[in-house]
């Protein structure tokens, strides 16, 4: 079992490595990059095949990332029988709706792009905007399940010494890592624009298995 625990933790980082990368071809726009609501000036300017590779890694990644958690939880079978398995499933549920998120994500530009080139840049806003008010109460709901939840649980079981991990440990989950990339996209500067406040997400995701592998 500890070795299966170690594939798994193994490929938890892989998967959240893929899945940065796939935020990458999504999100990186540069300092030109004009923001008006959830509409982004430089979706006019990327290229169509971004989004279409960007999809295709999250396909994978998604999975792959979820491994980690569950060899994270699995370290803690022995000791907690059904507490690990309800936390898997709220995380394996959420991922779900991860991969509905991102590929809503990369719908928005590909309609952008497409009805822009008609001259319909404002029937495209209307389309995103209506599309993302469609899924709004889905899209929340289960970002909490796959972010919020399992990253403040895992830092209570930290700090009630139910996983036995450093103090420090504390900062590597997908929260603290979102909250870290949005900070630094907030101070302005050009480097922190894009990356890594886009990827910081799905780095906190790898850092499940780094935990499990630290257990």
């Amino acid at each position: 079992m500890f070795f299966v625990n170690n594939i798994l933790a193994v490929i938890g980082i892989v998967g959240g490595l893929l899945c940065a990368i796939a935020d990458l071809l999504l999100d990186l726009k540069g300092p030109n990059n004009i923001k008006n609501g959830i509409i982004d000036s430089e979706w006019e300017n990327m290229s169509h095949w971004r989004f279409v590779i960007s999809g295709i890694l999250a396909m994978f990644a998604v999975p792959m990332y979820s491994c980690g958690f569950v060899a994270l939880m699995n370290k803690m079978t022995e000791s907690y029988q059904l507490f690990p398995g309800v936390l898997s499933a709220i995380f394996l549920i959420g991922a779900m709706g991860g991969f509905m998120i991102h590929i809503f994500l990369c719908l928005q530009p590909t309609i952008y792009q497409k009805l822009s080139v008609r001259s319909e840049r404002e029937l495209a806003k209307e389309l995103i905007y209506d599309l993302f008010a469609q899924i709004y109460i889905p899209f929340f709901t289960l970002y909490c399940m796959l972010v919020i939840v399992p990253s403040i649980v895992v830092m209570g079981l930290i700090i009630n010494g139910i996983l036995i991990l450093p103090i420090w440990c504390l900062a590597l989950n997908p929260l603290v890592f979102q909250l870290l990339g949005l900070l630094l996209r907030r101070t302005g500067l050009k480097i922190f624009i894009d990356a890594p406040s886009c990827c910081a997400a799905s780095l906190g995701m790898a850092m499940y298995g780094v935990l499990a592998l630290m257990v």
